[in-house]
């Protein structure tokens, strides 16, 4: 069964198709990696390591940008992401 949904082949996130729990090992779409923290269903884990600053690319297109190092099996979510929106936002 697919746990990730990988969109595009460029792509350093994946869609979580079921909650992931720590530990468990992903192996899917030529990637392995275990999942370093639980991730609830529709949210995004890091299928690659992303170092600070570099963009979070899904669906072949840069979506924000790594406030802090994010390694491969991490939640990607608001409190490791700033969205290019909300970083360029004159308000």
């Amino acid at each position: 069964m697919r746990k990730i949904l990988i969109l595009h082949s460029s792509d350093n996130v994946a869609v979580c198709l079921s909650e992931i729990i720590k530990g468990e090992i992903i192996e899917q779409d030529g990637k392995k990696f275990s999942a370093l923290e639980s991730i609830p269903r529709g949210h995004k884990i890091a299928i690659a390591n992303i170092d600070l600053n570099e963009g979070i690319i899904k669906y072949g297109e840069r979506m924000g940008h790594a406030t802090s190092r994010i390694n491969a099996g991490s939640h990607v979510h608001v409190h490791n992401v700033l969205g290019d929106r909300l970083a360029s936002s004159d308000s």
